[in-house]
């Protein structure tokens, strides 16, 4: 694992498969690793998916403290530790009977490949422009996705517990994708004021959680108007707007 790998040969296939054999060996000796922690039977075996979710943020941080000061050594650092991560919730899952960390890896392959059509079918000339090929990555990559998963709202798959101002942009990106207007957006989430009783974050997040619940308020709305659930256009969106503010008051008003 010593070898240089910044440069790679041009010797073709063969040279292309001896360093998927040098990667495959590399990983191979980390999963055997975590094995070997595991099978000591000590503190590793004591630990939670819940309980490594600490050093899982944290480990997030510093790598992304190591990319914004563009330092390459502890970049690469930093993904050993997310990678053991990757590993250590693999393990834990195994033991359980769940998932092995070759289900990660088949579930992240079978993924990109059914997303990545251009992977096997030229989908975009060979010859168009970058721009030109990632929107026509983009477009197909949205595409599939929606084929796999049934989702009833916008913004169904969001995490909604990541930090507020990422989940706020999130939301945001999402609604405007599904064609909500931008006049419906809460002056909470177009400008964040520092100092208060509250936090600027617990503010954000309160109104991004509402805003989020009005979102699937007003698809709900349109859902039971129509008959059957589907894409909203500003009229319908301004339209069911209000249906979270009236919900919201008659609960508000029952006894």
């Amino acid at each position: 694992m010593s070898e240089d790998r910044g440069e790679r040969p041009s010797g073709g296939t063969d040279d292309a498969a001896a360093d998927s054999a040098r990667v495959a060996h590399g990983l191979t000796e980390a999963v055997e690793v975590m094995d070997r922690l595991w099978d000591f039977g000590g503190w590793e075996v004591t630990q939670t998916h819940d309980s490594l979710r600490p050093y899982l943020l944290e480990e997030t941080y510093e790598l992304l403290d190591a990319i914004q000061h563009g330092d390459a050594e502890t970049i690469k650092e930093e993904l050993g530790d997310l990678l053991l991560q990757v590993l250590f919730h693999s393990r834990i899952a195994q033991a359980a009977g769940e998932f092995t960390v070759d289900d990660v890896a088949a579930a992240l392959v079978a993924k990109l490949v059914h997303r990545s059509p251009h992977l096997s079918d030229p989908v975009v000339d060979a010859g168009a422009d970058v721009a030109a090929k990632v929107a026509a990555q983009e477009r197909a990559w949205e595409e599939r996705k929606l084929t796999e998963k049934a989702r009833r709202s916008c913004l169904d798959g969001i995490a909604m517990a990541q930090p507020a101002l990422a989940l706020a942009e999130k939301v945001r990106s999402r609604s405007a994708k599904a064609g909500l207007p931008e006049d419906l957006v809460p002056e909470e989430l177009r400008v964040i004021h520092l100092g208060g009783p509250e936090s600027a974050e617990e503010r954000l997040r309160k109104a991004t959680l509402d805003f989020a619940a009005r979102i699937r308020a007003a698809e709900d709305a349109a859902e039971r108007t129509r008959g059957v659930r589907g894409p909203l256009g500003p009229d319908e969106w301004r339209a069911h707007w209000e249906t979270f503010a009236d919900s919201l008051g008659d609960r508000q008003r029952r006894p």
